[in-house]
């Protein structure tokens, strides 16, 4: 079996002598399993769900530890942490952004809480995402394209390539990567008679330098441009599948900026580590509203002038730009290897600020398009008139300002026995300031001034670890860590001001597992056990429902949960030429004590389980590799996911609303390389059997009544072709 170095003990391990449940999967063979952006991730990991939000992003969840708020699992691309914007409800967890895969060295995901490496956001875990670094002894270069075809829709199409330059002769490099996909949608709109309106079109690229001054010293630079454009992908469970029946267009703009610079200084003993990053992230997306005002209209007195108000904002968008800046810093030093004793210390700073606008605009009845420009009065120049089209406007600023110091040391006793224990204070500051500026009765705002709101807390995180090496082949471990995540302020419309501040909520993981190698190293078999405490939940309530029947959510605390199962993780080699890949989680995640505090009284009870987890995912692979001639490799390879049954709410009431039934999907690949490897072609076929899998349902009076449902599918059934040339 092929070794893996990880780092994500932020400093280099071997992947099967590491005591800690993390998987890794290197960038070929994700390109072997045609793993193309980071929301196909959850196939390389048990317990790792990621599930697309139909406003752009994607929630991420390790060991089924899922709530709206901050991130509970951290992403990071190379050193850089990346969340998304937290928008007007607080759930920056849920729009984690989507990013190319290509070039890529390995992927390593991280099971469980990393509260004292990572801190915030990683109270379940972390994926890390790392690239191919410049190399200064080398000119070499990659070109791919793909041509597909999805049922249901259209085609697609993509190109994207590498080169890596020597600029100065083992001293300076640079590698820059590029790339243009293009897909038709597959979702239609039969009110306004269009098709395929969910298309994407992305593209960008990636600039990394390395500089070597000395052989201790080494300065890296990234920067990371990706623009998406596409349309909101939900649709109508009532209309039937692949049917938005929307009476707005509603396009997503996703613009993402990355730059980062670090430096490794190599010391006697040990190695200094810093890096400071920036990331801008450049978000718009419309939603048709223009259904909230006809239920509305439907509650009121026919011919009332509240009704012909609620009437005559009909068809209406609602718009939502929203930009987020963030800079974070952190510098370490971590012993090298060797000694009875490896440790990590460092000190960590990030400031994230968040400008949100929600608007909801007039739209031209004839094409969906929302009227511009935004007027939000009403003005006369040249003798026209132009008159309002806002009909509601609310603006949010929010800053969220991180400081912690963290250390963490592994003693060995002799060569089997080791003990880990580890550390972090934390200390962080949420400010929001909301006003609404254009008000709207039949929502339930009027206008009001500028408010600040704000919250602080500091505390302390640990981690044990004692791990056993039985034989060269056999490794046993147990570990004992904490994770937490930030709380943060509500800006919510009718809201108490005693509700608006939340607090962090944190957990305890309690976990036992073993490493193991058989029949000379061709077989691997990872297995865990944990249990997971999560105590002082965020959990999500509503406001009292108003008298047009509208309700708005907000962020308390209330409650506890426990989440415990098994994961394993097996790679087998029988023969040359033969993979085989097994791995799953059983994961039992319910509350264990109703959602009820002084301020709360939200719908979750004693056992309910948590939404939008499967108890049970399974993932397998096959791949055979043999020599087609003496020139040429060829391959095939079959892969499967399963994702049981989910539910949507804590209280199981209404299969219809509620219910994401359970769902599997296979991928096949078949492929020829040049034994060289310089060039390689292969055909594909994803979701075989084109599988109606849902992976997101809600329900809401903006949908047009209290039952309508509005749902988000699995890409249909996609067959294509890749071509690809190294030189």
């Amino acid at each position: 079996m092929e070794e893996i170095v990880v780092t994500a003990l932020k400093r280099s391990t071997s992947l099967q002598t590491t005591p800690a449940a993390i998987s890794a999967v290197t960038g070929q063979t994700l390109a072997r399993m045609g793993v193309t952006d980071s929301q196909d991730l959850s196939k390389i990991a048990p317990g790792l769900i990621i599930r697309e939000n139909p406003l752009g992003g994607a929630r991420v969840t390790i060991r089924n530890i899922r709530a709206a708020g901050e991130p509970t699992v951290g992403v990071y691309y190379d050193e850089t942490p990346i969340i998304g914007s937290s928008g007007v409800t607080n759930d920056s967890g849920s729009s984690t952004p989507d990013i190319r895969l290509f070039d890529v060295d390995r992927v390593e995901v991280l099971r469980g809480p990393q509260g004292t490496l990572y801190g915030a956001g990683s109270m379940a875990g972390t994926v890390r995402i790392l690239f191919q670094q410049p190399k200064n002894d080398i000119y070499e270069g990659q070109i791919t394209t793909q041509a597909s075809d999805t049922a249901h829709g259209g085609y697609g199409g993509e190109v994207q390539g590498m080169v890596n330059l020597p600029l100065v002769e083992d001293r300076l490099a640079a590698r820059v990567v590029a790339f243009y996909r293009d897909h038709d949608g597959y979702i239609d709109d039969s009110t306004l008679h269009l098709k395929n309106i969910n298309d994407q079109t992305s593209k960008g690229g990636r600039l990394m330098l390395r500089f070597t001054p000395s052989d201790r010293l080494t300065l890296d630079a990234m920067a990371v441009v990706q623009t998406t454009r596409a349309s909101i992908n939900n649709w109508s469970l009532s209309a039937g599948p692949f049917d938005a029946n929307y009476a707005t267009l509603q396009p997503y703009d996703d613009d993402l900026h990355l730059y980062s610079l670090s430096a490794k200084w190599d010391l006697d003993f040990a190695t200094v580590t810093a890096n400071a990053s920036y990331s801008r992230r450049e978000m718009a997306y419309n939603y048709d509203f223009s259904t909230y005002f006809t239920y509305v209209a439907g509650r009121l007195t026919n011919g009332s002038a509240a009704q012909q108000l609620a009437l005559s904002q009909v068809p209406s968008t609602a718009y939502s730009p929203q930009v987020t800046d963030t800079y974070t810093q952190e510098l370490r030093i971590s012993s090298h290897e060797g000694g009875p004793l490896q440790w990590t210390a460092g000190v960590y700073n990030s400031r994230r600020e968040g400008d949100i606008d929600s608007y909801v605009v007039a739209a031209d009845a004839t094409t969906g398009r929302m009227v511009t420009p935004l007027t939000e009065t009403a003005s006369t120049s040249g003798g026209v008139t132009r008159p309002t089209n806002v009909y509601y406007h609310r603006s949010v600023d929010d800053v969220l300002k991180q400081t912690a110091a963290f250390g963490e040391g592994t003693l060995s006793f002799g060569p089997k026995i080791d003990l880990t224990v580890g550390t972090r204070y934390f200390d962080y500051k949420k400010s929001v300031v909301g006003a609404v500026l254009v008000g709207n009765t039949l929502i339930g705002s009027a206008i009001s001034a500028p408010a600040l709101y704000q919250t602080q807390e500091d505390g302390w995180v640990s981690k044990l670890n004692l791990s056993y090496k039985a034989t060269h082949d056999i490794l046993v471990y147990g570990e004992a860590s904490q994770g937490y995540r930030p709380g943060g302020v509500n800006q919510v419309i009718g809201l108490p001001a005693s509700l608006a501040p939340y607090q962090s909520d944190s957990l305890w993981n309690y976990e036992l597992g073993t490493k193991t190698a058989w029949f000379g190293r061709r077989l691997t078999l990872n297995v865990d056990l944990f249990r997971i405490d999560w105590k002082n939940m965020q959990v999500t309530g509503t406001t009292s429902t108003q008298s047009n029947g509208s309700t708005f959510s907000f962020i308390s605390n209330a409650g506890d949960a426990r989440s415990q199962g098994v994961e394993f993780d097996a790679n087998y080699q029988p023969m040359a030429g033969l993979q085989l890949q097994l791995s799953g989680s059983y994961i039992d995640a319910k509350l264990m004590s109703n959602q009820m505090s002084s301020v709360l009284n939200a719908p979750g009870l004693k056992g309910d389980k948590i939404p939008y987890v499967p108890e049970a995912t399974l993932q397998g692979s096959i791949q055979y590799g043999w020599a087609a001639s003496d020139d040429l490799q060829a391959s095939v390879r079959a892969d499967v996911t399963y994702n049981s049954t989910s539910w949507t709410q804590f209280r199981r009431t209404n299969a219809t609303l509620q219910k994401l039934p359970g769902f599997a999907t296979v991928g096949a690949r078949a492929g020829l390389e040049s034994r060289g490897g310089g060039w390689s072609a292969s055909v594909f076929v994803s979701n075989l059997f084109d599988e109606l899998g849902l992976s997101e349902k809600g329900n809401s009076v903006i949908y047009g009544s209290a039952t309508a449902v509005r749902a988000v599918s699995i890409t249909p059934r996609t067959i294509g072709f890749d071509l690809s040339k190294r030189f």
